[in-house]
């Protein structure tokens, strides 16, 4: 009995290191993403004169 509920409690935990690894992941990639946009858009409107410095 008490084997089966070790290997229950290593197998909650391990998914849950995956869900957050998941997670992490999408919040890493969403974020990356609106850095480089945000990079591009003030690269742009500099170019275009919108921004001066």
């Amino acid at each position: 009995m008490t084997t089966d509920k070790t290997t229950n409690s290593q197998n909650a935990v391990g998914e849950s290191k995956k869900e957050l690894n998941q997670k992490t992941s999408k919040q890493f990639v969403i974020s990356t993403t609106i850095g480089v946009l945000t990079i591009l858009i003030l690269a742009v409107s500099y170019y275009y004169g919108l921004i001066g410095y």
